[in-house]
């Protein structure tokens, strides 16, 4: 006998599978759609049983408290009435004694001899009795224990008087109020579930099922975001379900253009890395034969060779460039305390070196220190400096110094650098952080510097902004937390 045809192994997952159903069916929003559904229809239940209940119990009562007067007026006082006859009328109205108040006297109008006295009564008086104190004696009667005597107070129906009192036992109300309950719970419970399963079928169409579906496609696109047979259901509904719907169905399609997107600029990271690489071998070539040309006795040679020198040099800053900032490898920074002058001043005497005419100045605040990698501050400045090197290099302005200023504000610090130069066009300034974007082209930038420089600063938990440009000079400011 194999183990899938034993019943006993059988049962412990099945059981297992339909407990998971289970609470996957409590923990969704139809479950909690559904046991909400039966918590309103719970509280309508007592909320409706309540006052029928209470109703049934003083009806009952005050139908009892009429027969009684009813009998009572067939019967003079001043008539002497045969016990037999007294008993007759009693027994039809249920009750075992009738008096009547009025002007604050007591009449005695009919009585049963074998009546308790008053002491053995559980009186109900009706004259002023609130709602809720006759809920509460209906659900006394219902619970009561056998052999309760009711002495029962109200307003006379028939005739003047302040109030009315019967004496009878509570059997048979309860008998009567229990019959009540069972038959009204059954009537208003089966209304009440029919609502409720109309209410729950209408927003289980109107809600649910939109948000399940739309969760639905939101997991499947989560795992396989590339495949377009997911589809958003876009509805033309302007409540939130049908906005969440539509921003979805917008989500999704911007991702995959992303993801797109990115595929393509992998492959052409690929290619480009592939290019670069056979390029600096073939610049690397032509670099020597530029040194031979500069070799040449020919004038005309001689003179062009320093040119495509230059040309070669720049091809291959742009190779190496690009492959630098197309690596995925970047050191994360080694943060510690970095004393600002000291940066300032290395960074100054290395970018400077290929512009004399440039005259580097310093505006920083003693001892001002700020948390960051040494290494990456120092790219940073000089990418700054060099980038407003080459803006004063050709400049006709004749004051070519660049400042560094620093200050510590509000537990940062903050470092500007100024520079003189024709400041930045209008159309780059909004892209002057993107790669490949250089504000001096004619320089032979390559477009990477700014963008390899906001990378590093907000590596390190700071912040670099054009914050000044035009033409008395640019100003950028890096700003980073302070030691």
């Amino acid at each position: 006998m194999s183990t899938s045809d034993d019943p006993a192994r059988q049962s412990p997952a099945r059981q297992s599978v339909l407990w998971r159903r289970a609470r996957e069916f409590v923990d969704s929003l139809a479950g909690r759609l559904l046991g909400l559904t039966a918590l309103a229809v719970l509280a309508g239940e007592i909320f409706v049983f309540a006052p029928a209940l209470a109703g049934f119990h003083e009806a009952w009562l005050r139908e009892r408290i009429n027969l009684a007067q009813i009998a009572s007026l067939a019967i003079s006082p001043d008539l002497e009435v045969a016990e037999s006859l007294e008993y007759d009328l009693l027994n039809n109205a249920e009750v075992q004694r009738v008096a009547i108040q009025r002007e604050g006297e007591r009449v005695l109008l009919l009585e049963d001899p074998n009546a308790p006295n008053s002491e053995q009564l559980v009186t109900y008086d009706y004259t002023g009795a609130s709602g809720a104190q006759r809920f509460r004696w209906a659900v006394e009667t219902l619970m009561a224990p056998p052999g309760r005597v009711l002495r029962v107070l109200a307003r006379p129906r028939f005739e003047s008087g302040d109030f009315i009192e019967i004496v009878l036992n509570e059997a048979p109300l309860k008998r009567a109020l229990w019959d009540f309950a069972a038959r009204f719970a059954r009537i208003s419970m089966l209304i009440l579930i029919a609502a409720g399963a109309l209410i729950y079928i209408t927003l289980t169409a109107a809600f649910v099922r939109p948000m399940r579906d739309l969760t639905q496609a939101i997991e499947r696109f989560r795992d396989k975001p590339e495949d377009v047979s997911i589809a958003f259901p876009r509805s033309p509904r302007s409540d939130e379900i049908g906005r969440a719907q539509r921003a979805a169905a917008d989500m999704a399609e911007q991702v995959r253009n992303a993801l797109r997107q990115n595929e393509r600029l992998a492959a052409l990271g690929a290619a480009v890395a592939r290019i670069g690489h056979d390029l600096r071998n073939m610049l690397s070539t032509a670099q020597l034969v530029a040194d031979r040309l500069a070799q040449s006795e020919d004038p005309a040679v001689r003179q062009l060779a320093p040119r495509l020198e230059r040309t070669i040099d720049r091809a291959a800053g742009l190779a190496a460039s690009t492959l630098k900032y197309g690596r995925a490898d970047e050191d994360p920074p080694v943060l510690g305390k970095v004393m600002i002058a000291d940066a300032a001043e290395e960074a100054l005497a290395d970018a400077l070196l290929a512009f004399p005419e440039v005259e580097g100045k310093r505006d920083i605040e003693a001892g001002l220190a700020c948390v960051a990698d040494p290494d990456h501050l120092h790219r940073i400045f000089v990418n700054l400096i060099r980038n407003a090197g080459q803006a004063m290099e050709n400049h006709s302005r004749k004051d070519k110094s660049l400042l560094i200023r620093a200050a510590r504000v509000q537990g940062r610090c903050e470092i500007e650098i100024v520079d003189h130069g024709p400041g930045v066009r209008d159309n780059l300034r909004d892209r002057l952080f993107e790669p490949f974007v250089s504000a001096a082209p004619e320089a032979g930038g390559t477009g990477l510097g700014l963008a390899i420089a906001r990378e590093l600063t907000r590596a390190m938990g700071g912040e670099l902004e054009l914050t000044r440009t035009g033409a008395e000079g640019t100003t950028f400011q890096i700003t980073l937390p302070a030691a």
